[in-house]
């Protein structure tokens, strides 16, 4: 389904490995405040999400972004990643993770990651929707796309 909504977005969608994960990449760039951003959505399953493998997952698919961007980082183009884990069982530290504006410790401010978990049996997606002060700019296009990607599941009453 997430795929699918990449496709919708305008996204080139390819099927690839981070680590000896398969993962779906979807890739745009797309104009903000004057800037060309690089935005990377990765999905992958992972059986149990912790805070460790959030992490890991995180750092991975920067890493994979900032290969394939490289020099078309800038004073006129940044990076967006948007790490997305479904899973059957999400741990509390992962998901406290996510609640927060995500910091990447990178010199420079070129290159923003919000990891997203997508708990299927409860029905819920945690990702940080609020406020980011740090890349203010940008924090609509980070909320867009993880609104068009990730809706919030609708409660339907009993």
């Amino acid at each position: 389904m997430v795929r699918q909504r990449m496709v919708a977005d305008g996204c080139a969608v390819t099927d690839e490995s981070v680590g000896s994960m398969p993962v779906v990449v979807g890739y745009r760039t797309q104009m903000r405040a004057l800037t060309r951003m690089h935005i990377f959505a990765v999905v992958a399953h992972s059986d149990r999400v912790d805070e460790e493998r959030l992490r890991a997952f995180v750092d991975d698919v920067v890493n994979l972004a900032l290969a394939r961007t490289g020099t078309w980082r800038g004073m006129q183009s940044g990076l967006i990643v948007l790490p997305i884990l479904v899973t059957e069982s999400a741990d509390a530290a992962a998901t406290a993770l996510t609640q927060k504006a995500y910091r990447l410790n990178l010199a420079g401010f070129a290159a923003m990651a919000q990891p997203a978990v997508v708990d299927v049996p409860a029905g819920k997606v945690w990702t940080f929707r609020g406020t980011r002060l740090w890349g203010y700019a940008y924090n609509s296009l980070i909320k867009q796309k993880y609104n068009n990607y990730l809706p919030e599941p609708t409660v339907l009453p009993d």
